[in-house]
């Protein structure tokens, strides 16, 4: 059996990403016998971390202790950090010892500038970058994309979307088919990117006869932001805040909900396709989706129960939303669920998503 290595520099710190890097880790363990690698931060003094910050200086990252635990590895799949010379090092290091290992590192997102770099106090790591991402073909065998970009900086890609354990995600028992009101679901750790003042502007400026209600389930930077926007124009009644929620508490959410919410602010990071790990989730729980931008999990079908919405900073149309609910309503609920379910499974299961780098790993030619 194959030995391969899950490494990771800090990346599970947040609970969504923890989860992936667990679901990734075990869908791969079927095939191959893994080991999760985390290489840590080296704690620095504030005179240090400044100096740090220079282009051609590097984050300290115990690099020596994770070249220690790396045995005789056949495959290395790394999720993606700030390219700076001691990264760079430590993965020509690993090909000098292990000629034969296939370095792999997901690109999570793709291009990726504004997203990682967008604010100011980011600038300092993307002059690293400029400097040094294009030493990675190196090293790097494959990039894994969830972009349709078919080489990234020089170096072929494996492309992908983002997977969910499908098993472990419990489907909708009833969508909401009930009064007359439409019940649109958004649960996420808002940031700017979720861009659901869009949503909230739609609402706002809706003067139909439809009536809508709108949960948003979580905190994030921009919680406040659509907290305000919600009194200014006055949503409350349309409007409902959970803050965030899990286990059963967050199971009769998504029973709630008629139609649950992509991202629709991507145009603010400069993309125009996306594959996320919550748009895996809804499918996987059977719900029909609306998106602000090309959602690659949903394109790749062209699904009846999908709609997007311009990328751009425009309200979103609420009449448009009611037309697709409308359309959805001409089918039996629970059939509508069990489709969606059984597309989730074919497209962004993590045995589907896996799939090509598992079948790249197993090829015993480059």
């Amino acid at each position: 059996m194959k030995k391969g290595y899950y490494v990771h520099f800090g990346g599970g710190k947040t609970s969504g990403v923890a989860k992936k890097i667990a679901m990734q880790t075990a869908e791969f363990a079927k095939y191959f016998s893994m080991e999760e690698t985390l290489v840590q931060d080296i704690p620095r003094s504030l005179p240090k971390r400044v100096i740090g910050l220079l282009p051609q200086m590097s984050i300290e990252r115990a690099y020596g202790e994770a070249l220690e635990r790396i045995a005789e590895p056949d495959f290395l799949y790394i999720r993606r950090a700030v390219a700076d010379k001691k990264y760079v090092s430590f993965l020509r290091e690993i090909k000098r010892k292990y000629p034969a290992c296939k370095i792999i590192v997901e690109v999570f997102t793709y291009p990726y500038n504004r997203d990682d770099f967008g604010k100011w106090d980011t600038w300092p790591f993307y002059f690293k970058e400029l400097l040094y991402r294009g030493r990675l073909r190196e090293a790097v065998d494959r990039f894994v994309t969830y972009s349709r970009d078919e080489v990234i900086f020089r170096v072929p890609c494996i492309r992908t979307m983002n997977g969910v354990d499908i098993e472990k995600i419990r489907p909708v028992q009833k969508m909401r088919r009930e009064g007359d009101a439409i019940h649109l679901l958004a649960v996420a750790n808002f940031q700017r990117h979720h861009g659901y003042e869009r949503i909230l502007q739609g609402l706002h400026r809706y003067r139909g006869e439809r009536k809508f209600r709108l949960h948003l389930v979580g905190e994030g930077p921009e919680y406040v932001r659509y907290r305000k926007l919600s009194e200014k124009w006055k949503l409350s009644e349309q409007v409902v805040f959970y803050g965030k929620k899990t286990g059963e508490e967050l199971e009769r959410l998504y029973e709630k909900a008629d139609i649950a919410l992509a991202s629709f602010g991507m145009y603010k990071l400069g993309l125009d396709s996306i594959s996320t790990l919550k748009t895996s989730e809804y499918l996987a729980k059977g719900l029909p989706i609306i998106a602000g931008c090309r959602e690659r999990a949903l394109e790749e079908g062209d699904p009846a129960y999908y709609r997007r919405f311009p990328n751009d900073k425009s309200a979103v149309d609420m009449e448009q939303v009611a037309v697709f609910y409308d359309e959805l309503c001409g089918r039996e609920v629970c059939t509508l669920v069990r489709q969606i379910r059984e597309y989730a499974e074919k497209t962004v299961s993590m045995e589907a998503v896996l799939r090509p780098v598992v079948e790249y790993v197993q090829d015993n030619g480059k």
